[in-house]
């Protein structure tokens, strides 16, 4: 990282970030330009390892890259605001970037990444019908690395 000064090492100030980003940007590999796409998620921490839940439909690109290729990057950012500085105008931030391997989750898996992301966006309590999992495709990120920067008006 460039700027390690704005580097953030603590995994538990990376979680904080993780828990207060609303979307992430799942970047999966296509030929000749990467696929990006925002995705709502949920995530949790195994045996100090973070991992990722999101769904989908059962068809389409993302399912078709992912068949091909399961190794993924995950970005998520929030913005705070901008600031004057004396020579121009930046931005307050916080973000993360994890690597990981993706896999199609099915059963009890499929039912404990669904609770992850509804927990995630609020929604703790919330019952499901269990039928829905033959229409949708749940997926879990093992992340494999994770780095993450923020920028304060003091960096």
């Amino acid at each position: 990282m460039r700027k390690s000064n704005r580097e953030i090492h603590d995994f538990d100030k990376i979680v904080d970030i993780i828990k207060n980003t609303s979307t992430i940007r799942l970047g999966i590999n296509d030929y000749p330009y990467p696929y990006v796409v925002p995705v709502s998620f949920g995530f949790d921490v195994q045996d100090d390892k973070l991992c990722f839940y999101f769904h989908g439909a059962t068809i389409g690109k993302k399912v078709q890259l992912l068949d091909k290729n399961p190794l993924v990057c995950v970005e998520g950012d929030i913005f705070h605001r901008y600031m004057d500085t004396i020579k121009s105008v930046t931005c307050l931030y916080e973000s993360f970037i994890a690597y990981g391997k993706c896999s199609l989750l099915d059963g009890n898996d499929a039912i404990h990444g669904l609770k992850q992301i509804l927990k995630h966006c609020n929604y703790f309590d919330h019952s499901f019908n269990t039928d829905v999992l033959p229409i949708v495709n749940v997926y879990k990120i093992e992340v494999e690395s994770v780095t993450a920067k923020h920028r304060t008006k003091d960096n």
